[in-house]
């Protein structure tokens, strides 16, 4: 590459001068390009784009030929990258089982395939790829895998012409530019961060940064991002035209091995007071200053930072304002204030206007946090989440305040796990955890048992369970605001997407009109049990060590003391691997006492059920052996797999997702095999054994025929067995046998549509079980390359049912505008997500030899895309995105053998388009549930949800959002439930005039809560509460000295103790502030304020002034004299006193 600066070649000697490098600042700033970077900032990006995700096949002469699939990778961290690749599975393939394809990615970030003919049997076909890169010493990254669709397109379009290596890369490939989607981070990396930003780039000109070309927006705005190692470094940015003349501009750097940022801040005031009246009674004793005090202050301080070329440290520490003497007393305990620090974001200002992003980088509950890392290994004192999933007995999965500890080694396996790990924590939680299971409903909004839940706490997945064992057979962990919204204070949960009751289970023979395995979302939170101290300590810790690349070995251990009560729990696992496919792998498991208490709710949180909670005391074990065998592993050419597990649970176990009250033993298998190129078999086996309890079993068998090209036939045959020995055996309890067979064809045309239909009969049945004929037919049409609708309606001897489902498939190019909380947030138009449906993609069982609850420790998916936080749109991103579910049938209880008629459906949209959003979506349900006496209630629920975002100039902007559920009970109005929750903000922060600025905010709240939900004392929410409330804060510049700023805010508050005669109490307030601030001879200021709050329902007003001048002293000191009055008056006990005095107020920072 030649490059010159104004036509004339460079003459770099002595460029290394501070006079040089000050020059080159001032022409990038001339320019309009900025450049930055920063020590202490090494976050890695990874990210890939295919284009087409949608991928058409067609006959050509004769063959087959397809569409090309290119491929673009985007890292900000390739100078410690020595190759990448492409990984393509297929969609329900383990990661770690070997690729149907691998391709090469070129130097230019590069790669593209064309599926072979044999890639496409049918008329579809779901993939997934991943991209893959590798360091110079063998580690690896890993992104997340993504979705990739093939399907028969019958007219040919660009399919079948030849393909060269030059060919353009559309610019759908730049949507992953500047994203993160890591999932597996190995590669050690450097020590700083290079960004450099620009804009105003002319027509026809390309920018290049540290030798590589950086993509610009239509607008001429451009951004890159590099992560360097250690050292000196000279960064070349270039700005060329298409003859490569233009200008560079050369900046040297250094990134030091040690370098630390840091400030502290103490705050003293001495004052004397004087006060008048009963100060102390009306404060109360728990004020958060006391009136008397005369020498008071807050120490604080912040510091991150590089210690030494591997090691960083993260430490703050905010003793908060208080008497001196009480400054750090309970230093290491939980705040006093976490209650009012746990304020839900909607009751802050939506929108402050100015797309900043609030990242809480030192988390902690405490007055103190201390984080100190080398790579992924580190020690901690704050908040955090332990996530021991990998022994599937024994679940350690709590959000605590404490110590934490994590090591994992450099050396990996061929598959990419750490060969050691060790993890450990101590805390002092002064919560109790709750484990919660809500069965799908066909919507997305599930009320949790308790209300004022700890911020930060929960974990949310989504599971599905086999229909015969129960047994989890696949999970999905779902990621807070950007597949769930959650509500702490008034305990509610909404899924971004509605979750079905039911997923396919790859079986012939439907049980019911609903028929598939069963879909539960687990809630795992800490929440605070009423107002006094909780006794609490907790501890425990895990290990795993991979001798070989074959044989692994595990420990987990946990011991929680609640007051009097005690509880341990321990395990212990063994794999022994020999491919993804084929490993034998054992857990054992043992509990004392009560670990674990799940709630189960089968309507959305109206109502739970729970175990017996008397026998707190008990010691149990547990063990489970699972053997995975892939045919191809032991027979050469052979495809299909083998399974079996067996699982014992002892009477009194206590684990999360393991809790039994009974002595019960579980076991069973599958099998699949093509037994020709048409013929193939599959067989399933489960029974599950309860002592004095359910005894169950299931047998099946199926096969499928391919009679010719577009034609398949398929039976099956199932035989399942329930008897119940229980001493008290429910009403609703099947007993019995039965046996079903069923028949089904499938027309499949290799076009944008397939159809088939079934008949379903029993053989047999004994034990009164009642028939289950059937006659149905169902199929999918695909509207678009990318949306598709599947469906199937029947009826028979258990009634009508039918299922209706849409499946599109996002791109890179996709924004989903689902969620309020995420916009409330961040500054992000929309969020990519990659996703069809919350059971899309899940890691399911045996699919290899890890847990299958198991999350890639390391995510970088929460974190704002580059070119998002920098506002650079390099491709257009797709406007529309619709979705809609439908749900009819009759669902049974596992256990009880209770039946509930289900009818639910749902639709939703979403638009966005440059700096405007709107989504929107409404949800039905209707359950006629049986109950333990035979008899049935009916339920309804509606649920409306609307976001919307709103900006026409950089000046102002509008966010907002409505939503409203409502739900009716046969049982009558006091087992109702919903709320209506209305929330607009606005902001005018103008950008170049901008003397005034001005927030304001609108909320309107009902809430009804569930009857099975209960407040931190643990008792039933028996009131009703609905506020309107407003507020505006306005700042004005008078002139450049004098500012003037005030506040108002009004509260409409009523409150109902009765939840069926609805007798509302007002609870109104006001508030108004006025401030002005003066600033003059350079180092002076002086400031003025006074503010009233009046609640005029209870006749009690409070009204104080304060005035101060401050003299600022030097960069770092600044002290101040001022006046403070305070007076309270309450008319209806006709008490007031008056608190006033002079104060003087030091403030030093560093």
């Amino acid at each position: 590459m030649h490059i010159t600066v104004d036509g004339k070649p460079i003459d770099d000697l002595g460029r290394s001068s501070s006079d040089i490098q000050r020059c080159t600042d001032v022409a990038l700033d001339n320019a309009k390009i900025r450049f930055r970077f920063d020590n202490l900032e090494t976050r890695p990006r990874l990210a890939v784009a295919a284009h087409p995700v949608a991928v058409a096949v067609s006959d050509v002469e004769g063959g087959l030929a397809s569409s090309v699939v290119r491929f673009q990778m985007y890292s900000n961290y390739a100078s410690f990258i020595e190759r990448a690749e492409i990984r393509i599975f297929e969609q329900q393939q383990s990661l770690q089982a070997v690729p149907l394809e691998i391709i090469a990615v070129d130097d230019a970030g590069l790669a593209q395939w064309q599926p072979a003919a044999k890639t496409l049997a049918g008329p579809a076909r779901e993939l997934k790829y991943l991209l893959r890169t590798y360091d110079s010493k063998g580690n690896f990254d890993e992104t997340g895998a993504h979705p990739l669709w093939l399907y028969r397109e019958p007219s040919p379009n660009q399919i079948g012409k030849p393909v060269t290596s030059d060919a353009s890369s559309p610019r759908e490939l730049l949507a992953a530019y500047g994203e993160s989607d890591l999932a597996r981070h190995q590669i050690p990396l450097g020590s700083g961060t290079v960004t450099v930003q620009g804009s105003g780039i002319p027509t026809d000109h390309t920018v290049w940064v540290a030798g590589r070309p950086i993509p610009i927006d239509p607008q001429g705005n451009f951004v890159a991002e590099r992560i360097l190692p250690d050292g000196t470094h000279t960064v070349e940015v270039a700005v060329l035209d298409d003859a490569g003349n233009g200008s560079l501009y050369l900046r040297d750097l250094e990134f030091k091995r040690k370098d630390l940022f840091y400030i502290g801040v103490a705050d003293i005031t001495l004052s004397g007071n004087r006060a008048s009246g009963p100060v102390g009674l009306l404060q109360g004793a728990n004020a958060p200053q006391p009136y008397d005090s005369s020498l008071d202050g807050r120490l604080a301080f912040y510091l991150n930072g590089k210690v030494s070329e591997r090691w960083r440290l993260t430490a703050s520490a905010d003793t908060r304002e208080g008497p001196v003497k009480d400054l750090f007393s309970n230093f290491l305990n939980k705040s006093p204030d976490s209650l009012f620090r746990r304020i839900d974001p909607d009751y802050h200002y939506p929108t402050f206007g100015d797309d900043g992003v609030v990242t809480e980088m030192a988390p902690t509950l405490g007055k103190f946090y201390f984080k100190a890392s080398r790579g992924q290994n580190y020690w901690m004192w704050g908040n955090f989440n332990t996530g021991y999933v990998g022994n599937e007995l024994a679940h350690v999965d709590r959000g605590l305040y404490g110590a934490n500890a994590h090591y994992g080694s450099e050396s990996t396996t061929q598959f990419g796990e750490r060969r050691i790990t060790v993890d450990g924590f101590a805390a002092e939680p002064g919560t109790l955890s709750s484990y919660e299971e809500f069965r799908g409903t066909g919507g997305s909004l599930y009320f949790l048992h308790h209300q004022d839940i700890l911020t930060g706490s929960e974990r949310v997945r989504v599971e599905i369970r086999d229909k015969d064992s129960r047994i989890v057979t696949g999970v999905t962990n779902l990621r807070p605001s950007v597949d769930y919204d959650i509500d702490y204070l008034q305990g509610r949960l909404l899924l971004t997407q509605p979750l079905s009751s039911t997923a396919d289970d790859n079986q012939m023979v439907r049980s019911s009109g609903l028929s598939g395995n069963e879909a539960y979302v687990v809630v795992r939170y800490e929440y605070t049990p009423g107002f006094d101290q909780l006794n609490a300590v907790s501890g425990g810790g895990q290990g795993h060590y991979w001798v070989n690349d074959h044989l692994q070995l595990g420990l987990t251990a946990n011991r929680n003391k609640e007051g009097d009560a005690n509880s341990n729990l321990g395990a212990a696992d063994m794999t022994l691997r020999m491919s993804a496919n084929s490993f034998f792998k054992v857990q054992t498991g043992r509990s004392e006492g009560l670990v674990s208490t799940p709630l189960q709710s089968n309507d959305g949180g109206f109502g739970f059920q729970g175990p017996d909670l008397s026998s707190t005391d008990a010691k149990a074990g547990a063990y489970r052996a699972d053997l995975s065998l892939g045919l191809g592993d032991v027979f050469k050419g052979r495809d299909g797999f083998f399974t079996f597990y067996k699982q014992n649970l002892g009477a009194g176990y206590s684990a999360p997702g393991q809790a039994t009250l009974k002595d019960t033993e579980q076991y069973g298998g599958t099998l699949r095999i093509p037994m020709t190129n048409r013929l193939s078999l599959a067989a399933k086996g489960d029974q599950r054994i309860e002592v004095q309890g359910l005894e169950t079993r299931a047998i099946e068998l199926d096969m499928a025929y391919k009679l010719a090209e577009r034609w398949k036939v398929s039976t099956g045959v199932r035989n399942d067995l329930r008897t119940d020995r229980s001493p008290v055996v429910p009403l609703t309890q099947v007993h019995g046998q039965r046996t079903d067979a069923v028949a089904q064809v499938m027309f499949d045309p290799g076009a944008a549509w397939r159809a088939y239909g079934f008949v379903q009969d029993t053989v047999a049945a004994s034990g009164g079980r009642e028939g289950n004929g059937r006659i149905g037919a169902g199929g999918s049409y695909r509207l678009t390359k990318r949306f598709r609708i599947d469906g199937e309606a029947s009826d028979g001897d258990l009634g009508p049912g039918g299922k209706v489902g849409t499946s599109f498939l996002y791109s890179d190019l996709t924004n989903l505008y689902l969620n309020y909380a995420l916009e409330n947030e961040r500054t992000d138009n929309g969020v990519q997500v990659r996703q069809g449906n919350l059971i899309s993609g899940v890691k399911r069982r045996l699919s290899d030899s890890s847990s299958v609850y198991l999350e890639e420790r390391y995510q970088n998916g929460g974190q704002t895309g580059l070119t998002r936080a920098t506002g650079i749109n390099l491709v257009a991103k797709e406007r529309w995105n619709f979705g809609g579910s439908t749900e009819i049938g009759t669902l049974r209880d596992s256990q009880t053998g209770a039946t509930a008629d289900r009818k639910a459906a749902g639709v939703r949209m979403g638009y966005g388009r440059d700096k405007t959003q709107f989504s929107s979506g409404i949800e039905y349900r209707r359950d006629l549930a049986e109950q333990i006496d035979t008899t049935h209630t009916k339920r309804t629920a509606w649920l409306f949800r609307n976001n919307f975002k709103l900006q026409l100039t950089p000046d102002w902007r509008m966010i907002g959002k409505l939503d409203h559920s409502i739900s009716d009970s046969s049982l009558g109005a006091f087992y109702g439930g919903g709320y209506t929750e209305g929330v607009v903000g606005y902001a005018y922060r103008p950008v170049r005039l901008d003397r005034l600025s001005a927030l304001a905010k609108y909320t309107y709240f009902y809430n009804v809560p569930t009857t099975d939900q209960v407040t931190m004392q643990n008792t039933a929410v028996e009131f009703i509460q609905k506020s309107h409330i407003a507020a505006l804060d306005l700042s004005y510049d008078v002139t450049a000295n004098w500012t003037v700023g005030g506040k108002y805010a009004y509260r409409l508050g009523q409150a109902s103790l009765e939840r069926t005669k609805l007798n509302f109490f007002a609870n109104d307030a006001h508030l108004a502030v006025l401030r002005l601030d003066r600033r003059f001879l350079k180092s002076w200021e002086s400031m003025a304020e006074v503010r009233m709050l009046n609640l005029p329902d209870i006749r009690q007003r409070r009204r104080g002034a304060l005035a101060g001048i401050y003299r600022r002293i030097g960069n770092n000191l600044k002290v101040g004299v001022g006046y403070n009055f305070t007076n309270f008056s309450d008319d209806l006990t006709d008490l007031r006193y008056n608190h006033k005095g002079v104060f003087v107020n030091l403030i030093g920072v560093k």
